[in-house]
């Protein structure tokens, strides 16, 4: 039989993406006991932007520059959605204390106060953001200014090709050079990846080699611009460092998954929690739910070494949707994976997709999750909460497509963030 591990908590936080270790980092900020559990996450697969809002709400199929003009349409033309419960002085201090949290382990976010930027991508095109990562700063700019660039590439990385990125951009910026050159010590390496070169890229050694390999490239370029391989754990240094060395502003592209900057993001979200309120359990996923009730749940989680309950007087669901495993399909509805909530969905599977492909309003399924009360407590379908103390944020709401509408880690950020404040509510009840 089993030893189980048993652990107390006010709060348990059931998963690990974007949305649950935002909630843990709010959480370890007010001090709340909390536990946090869940698969490997998303984070590592997400390009690192902190999108708010992208897309254009008056011109259909086509992105925004100003995310804060679009709250109030949302509110007018789209009330279900999870910004509706969201004041516009709520996104603003979630994402202030997310992105302060993270500056003070050295991940350093910028950006506008009312503008989104628009980043390059890997692809040519321009991705809407309202914060992006220091290492893109001169991405932005480099791209308004137009000036002389010279866009690298490496030797065996698939991830990332300098060619494609010219092509596609030439036109509009006939002032981009390439250059594909052989990573410091990688000679004997057919393939490499971008968190490999970013591990290697953290060593002065290897600094001072990719130096000396890109300065005769240099002359007469005020830009030069890479996949994002500048580091994992000290990416700002890296840059001050190289751009104080070779004289030019650096940029980084954000790449394909796995991404580097993703992995920044969960690692920097990692250290913001050691020695806090919260106990992280790794790769630790709830298998079974012993006991649910308005006086606290009983979760067991799964695992081969050290399986676990936790006894907790709260639960924040944060699993995301079907690639998180929050929801999960059959061949006739969609079903919430843990407590077998309540999912908004189509009446019928016919009705998930659209015969288009590329339909400007989207697949119906995509809309498809946890309807909520304004504190984001699941409800039943007479709109009353499931339980007064089960709480859910992020991607697994229902009546939102964040993909479509740019907006997931502000969902993720936002509800989250409102769903803690909103917790301490209950708490002191």
């Amino acid at each position: 039989m089993e030893s189980f591990q048993h652990i107390e908590t006010d709060l348990f936080i059931i998963g690990s993406g974007m949305a649950g270790m935002s909630a843990a980092i709010f959480a370890a900020n007010r001090n709340i006991k909390s536990v946090l559990s869940g698969g490997a996450g998303g984070l590592e697969h997400s390009s690192g932007l902190l999108d708010l809002w992208g897309a254009s709400l008056t011109q259909k199929g086509r992105v925004t520059k100003k995310p804060w003009d679009m709250l109030p349409k949302i509110y007018e033309h789209m009330p279900d959605h999870p910004y509706a419960n969201l004041k516009k002085n709520t996104l603003s201090k979630a994402f202030l204390e997310l992105t302060t949290s993270l500056k003070t382990q050295g991940l350093t976010y910028t950006g506008y106060d009312a503008l989104n930027s628009m980043v390059m991508t890997p692809f040519g095109t321009l991705h809407p953001t309202y914060r992006l990562p220091i290492t893109m700063k001169s991405n932005v700019e480099a791209f308004k200014k137009k000036e002389p660039c010279l866009i690298l590439d490496f030797k065996g990385l698939r991830e990332f090709s300098a060619v494609f990125f010219k092509e596609v951009m030439k036109k509009d910026w006939p002032g981009i050079s390439t250059q594909c050159l052989e990573f410091p010590d990688t000679q004997l390496r057919p393939e490499v990846s971008t968190p490999f070169l970013a591990r290697s890229f953290e060593t002065r050694q290897v600094q001072e080699k990719f130096i000396s390999l890109v300065k005769p490239f240099l002359k007469g370029k005020t830009y030069l611009g890479l996949p994002a391989i500048l580091g994992v754990n000290a990416c700002d240094k890296v840059l001050t460092a190289l751009e104080k060395e070779l004289n030019i502003n650096i940029f980084e592209i954000p790449t394909p998954p796995v991404s580097v900057p993703g992995i920044r993001l969960k690692e920097t979200m990692m250290k913001a929690l050691e020695g806090s309120s919260v106990t992280i359990l790794q790769n630790k996923r709830v298998t079974k739910v012993l006991k649910a009730s308005n006086k606290g749940f009983e979760c067991e989680l799964g695992s081969n070494i050290f399986p676990a309950i936790v006894h907790a007087k709260a639960v924040l669901i944060a699993t995301g949707r079907f690639l998180g495993r929050g929801l999960y399909a059959d061949q006739k509805k969609i079903h919430e994976s843990i407590f077998d909530l309540p999912v908004c969905q189509p009446k019928t599977r016919e009705e998930w997709h659209m015969p288009d492909f590329f339909n400007l309003n989207g697949h119906r399924i995509n809309q498809a999750g946890i309807e909520t009360d304004d504190l984001f407590r699941p409800v039943m379908n007479n709109k009353k909460p499931v339980f007064n103390n089960l709480f859910a944020s992020g991607s697994i709401l229902a009546h939102q497509d964040w993909v479509r509408s740019k907006c997931g880690a502000g969902l993720s950020i936002g509800t989250s963030f409102h769903t803690i404040t909103n917790f301490l509510k209950y708490k002191t009840r």
